[in-house]
């Protein structure tokens, strides 16, 4: 929830202050490491070198890598103790976090100098909408954001890249308990992967 709920003309800004540039940088590295650590235990699961993986899994949103990493342990008989369903909604969460401070606008408060984030994506809940609904692409959302809560969505990213090493944990017990179940990725034979028909 925004914490000013009041309308004012704010001023668009890019020059933020070094700390919370440099969170929001954390954030941006720290989440595109969560994806890879998604797609790898994807591709692990399902025995493709790193090529493979890359040209097979392609790049779906964050929750879409996760979904399919339970899947692929029932298909192989393997039960996991992690909880997916809560890590399937942090790593949404996180995702969204993560896509309003690294693709919003930012905005600095005339008086205060507060810094806020604008939201187009949603709209208004129905008792400030009292025409009936408004999206925020229409009439955006600001919310006021700073090192705070840049750090506390890093916290939660970082908390969900912990759960994913869990299940990559879970993986390598696995792939030693039940040998049988997989088999080793294929080694990489054209590692520039070009190819010798002509189009």
């Amino acid at each position: 929830m925004p914490r000013t709920a009041m309308a004012f003309e704010a001023e668009i800004v890019h020059d933020l202050p070094d700390e919370l540039a440099a969170l929001v940088g954390r954030v941006v590295v720290t989440f595109a490491k969560l994806e890879h650590k998604l797609t790898a235990l994807s591709g692990l699961l399902l025995q493709l070198n790193k090529a493979e993986a890359r040209i097979v899994l392609k790049t779906p949103r964050a929750a879409e890598r996760l979904d399919m990493a339970p899947d692929l342990f029932a298909v192989k008989d393997i039960s996991i103790e992690t909880d997916s369903v809560w890590l399937r909604k942090l790593v949404q969460e996180v995702n969204e976090e993560r896509d309003l401070i690294a693709h919003s606008i930012w905005l600095k408060h005339p008086v205060t100098g507060e810094l806020f984030l604008r939201r187009t994506r949603g709209r208004w809940p129905r008792h400030l909408a009292t025409q009936g609904p408004v999206k925020w692409v229409i009439f955006p959302q600001s919310e006021a954001n700073g090192a705070a809560e840049c750090q506390e969505a890093l916290d939660k990213i970082v908390q969900a890249m912990a759960a994913v090493e869990q299940l990559g944990a879970e993986l390598d017990k696995a792939i030693a308990t039940y040998p049988d179940r997989f088999r080793p990725p294929a080694p990489i034979v054209n590692p520039l992967g070009i190819s010798g028909s002509k189009r």
